[in-house]
């Protein structure tokens, strides 16, 4: 999972013969050990700093940048604007990355939390179901001891304020807020976090105050979530970040069905006993199996299988997104930013972001009719659909156990486009048989139920009927 200091790498897009015609089998062919780069790369003006402090400008993204033509606005900008939003938001101020100050943390009802005391942790529950958690290996030792990851919701000023605007509405007359989108520049983060005390060695991590359900600890950084609103793109994009070694990836060259992950390898992985090996069960939802996990599809761009015999030559999925030319970006920015990045942030990567195609959409009431036009099925990545970028993004600590799909894959590789998953999979414009690109964030919705009187478990399982309720339909073919 570590993005290489050497030699930048081609992705580059051949052809592949002797396959059906359908969705599942012609894919794109990856070859890592040609010598040619993208040119996403990441401008010295980013890493600038002033008293040895990095000082990341925010990056542009309203009428002037170069999301205003979403005709020419290229993949590239993407990954750019995701690498810069994140560098600004851990720009240091006062001894503390700026997001803890300058954000608002909410809980997933959107009530404000008291930030006095450090990061508010009770969260446990990934989103696909109330009883999907995510733990630390159990070792035999019991040393270090199994501990759970728990997660926090961070939103600027904007965001916030225009929840509280519309919240009400939306109780009211939900109908109402068909055509209403959250404003440019618009910021939500979401953040996994572990008691920083289980870790081997915590150099490498963002340690800060936290309490966990009450209790002062500190704690430590695994992944972050960066949602924002840039011009013509309401529906966010969705970019995400995690340290660049919590999880083994799946070998797709040597690995079998019954033996998705076996590890041999100097790093002590807090997610992965070395020792041990895991199946597809291990990170699919409803199992019950809450440790040894591993990533699947780097980058989000998801993988066909690896040419036999050849541990350079990958074959991608055919979808919505030009799966070569998106990783290849990735790739190369990564490095880029992997060269210039100094003190703890150099131990994070990004893995992918997603957001909708909105060429020929002018306006956000247009884009706002595209987006509730979709409703639910707004993350469908056959090719000819609108997602764009990551088309399988996830982040090993919030979206371990849908990596492969909803329900309970028997194998890694019986994965097609059509039931891949990706954040539109929850985050869409629909909610109890209402649309409004507002219900693309869960916390507005959250803080709609909780204004009905829902208490903060009801709201989860909420979520989690919708979710389940709209992956019914989609198999239906509704």
């Amino acid at each position: 999972m570590k993005t290489t200091k050497k030699l930048l790498l081609l992705i580059g897009l051949i052809t592949f013969c002797g396959c059906k015609n359908d969705s599942k089998t012609k894919v794109e062919t990856v070859d890592y050990s040609s010598t040619t780069f993208s040119d996403c790369l990441a401008p010295a003006s980013w890493f600038v700093t002033v008293n040895n402090t990095r000082k990341t400008p925010a990056p542009n993204e309203g009428p002037t940048s170069v999301f205003a033509n979403n005709a020419t606005v290229s993949n590239c900008d993407f990954h750019q604007w995701s690498w810069q939003k994140f560098l600004w938001l851990t720009n240091e101020v006062n001894g503390r990355p700026q997001f803890m100050d300058s954000l608002i943390q909410v809980s997933s009802s959107g009530q404000k939390l008291d930030q006095n005391k450090g990061i508010i942790l009770t969260d446990t529950a990934q989103a696909s179901s109330t009883t999907d958690i995510l733990k630390t290996p159990n070792y035999a030792s019991g040393v270090p001891p199994s501990t759970t990851v728990y997660y926090s919701i961070f939103m600027d000023k904007l965001l916030y304020e225009t929840m509280l605007k519309y919240g009400p509405i939306a109780k009211k007359d939900p109908s109402s807020l068909k055509d209403i989108t959250f404003p440019v520049g618009a910021l939500e983060l979401k953040t996994s976090w572990i008691n920083a005390s289980v870790l081997k060695d915590t150099t490498s991590y963002c340690i800060t105050n936290g309490l966990i359900n009450g209790v002062k600890t500190r704690v430590a950084l695994l992944g972050m979530h960066v949602v924002g609103v840039v011009e013509n793109h309401p529906e966010f994009v969705w970019a995400t970040f995690e340290h660049e070694n919590l999880a083994p990836a799946y070998d797709w060259a040597k690995a079998t069905p019954t033996t998705d992950a076996a590890v041999t390898s100097t790093v002590d992985y807090p997610f992965f006993n070395k020792s041990t090996t895991a199946t597809v069960k291990n990170i699919t939802s409803g199992n019950g199996v809450y440790t040894d996990v591993f990533s699947v599809y780097k980058y989000g761009v998801p993988v066909e299988k690896a040419m036999k015999g050849s541990f350079n030559v990958q074959l991608f999925m055919e979808t919505s997104q030009n799966g070569s030319e998106n990783f290849n970006n990735i790739r190369t920015i990564n490095e880029s930013v992997k060269k210039q990045l100094k003190g703890v942030w150099n131990n994070y990567f990004y893995n992918g972001s997603l957001w909708i195609n909105t060429e020929g959409y002018f306006g956000t009431k247009s884009q706002a009719a595209l987006l509730d036009s979709l409703s639910y099925k707004l993350s469908k990545s056959e090719p000819g659909k609108l997602t764009r970028g990551s088309v399988a993004a996830y982040n090993i600590t919030m979206e371990t156990y849908v990596q492969v799909g909803f329900g309970k894959p028997s194998s890694i590789h019986g994965t097609t486009v059509g039931n891949l998953v990706n954040c539109f999979s929850c985050h869409n414009t629909s909610s109890e048989n209402t649309v409004s690109p507002l219900f693309i964030s869960h916390v507005f919705t959250g803080y709609v139920q909780s204004l009905n009187g829902l208490n903060k478990k009801e709201i989860k399982q909420q979520h989690v009927n919708e979710i389940n309720k709209q992956y019914l339909l989609r198999l239906k073919g509704i």
